[in-house]
């Protein structure tokens, strides 16, 4: 009797263990979502940097993505119940910088555009555990556009007071010498699985 429930325990075990490591798929409805919501993020992220260009210049731009650009991203994320971030392997803002997830596919992303492989469909999406809490992960690709190169080009391509300000603003900066069509970075989005 004895080993019967010592096996009874084990096998009970053994079902409950495999089962809740059962890797779960995302849903099309849920990828639909969260390439709908970096979408969004990125249409009005774009919308103030090209506004700002357009009325006060490249200079004023600046602050833009440095301050304006944190400030639309939390309030992005807190109206929609998710946490979102734009990451690169060159960042910038230390704000930007990518966790383990990230940067795995970050570099997955860099390996499809050395490819030729990054286009408009281009995405990954998971569902992860950190800790005790379960989360959908979502990347979507960040690709230069000519707008971009004002701060982003090569040091011929900004302005000499944009790289003054660039420089005081962030000593550390590794976000130069892009050109349109390069892979800048990714979108990451991160939401509480129920």
């Amino acid at each position: 009797m004895k080993y019967f429930i010592s096996g009874l325990i084990i096998l009970s075990s053994t079902i409950f263990l495999s089962c809740s490591e059962t890797k779960r798929e995302v849903s099309k409805d849920q990828i639909i979502a969260m390439r709908s919501t970096a979408s969004d993020f990125m249409k009005d992220l774009k919308s103030i940097l090209i506004n700002q260009i357009q009325t006060a210049g490249v200079l004023q731009a600046v602050s833009v993505c440095s301050d304006t650009a944190q400030v639309l991203t939390n309030n992005f994320g807190v109206q929609r119940g998710i946490y979102i971030k734009r990451v690169s392997l060159k960042n910038r803002n230390s704000n930007n910088y990518p966790d383990d997830f990230e940067k795995r596919n970050l570099n997955q992303f860099e390996l499809q555009h050395q490819n030729n492989e990054i286009n408009s469909e281009t995405e990954y999406a998971e569902i992860v555990y950190e800790g005790d809490y379960k989360y959908l992960r979502y990347l979507k690709p960040i690709i230069i556009q000519a707008e971009c190169l004002n701060c982003h080009g090569n040091k011929a391509d900004i302005m000499p007071e944009v790289q003054n300000l660039i420089a005081q603003n962030y000593p550390n900066d590794k976000a130069i010498g892009y050109k349109t069509g390069d892979l800048r970075g990714a979108v990451s989005i991160k939401k509480v699985m129920e």
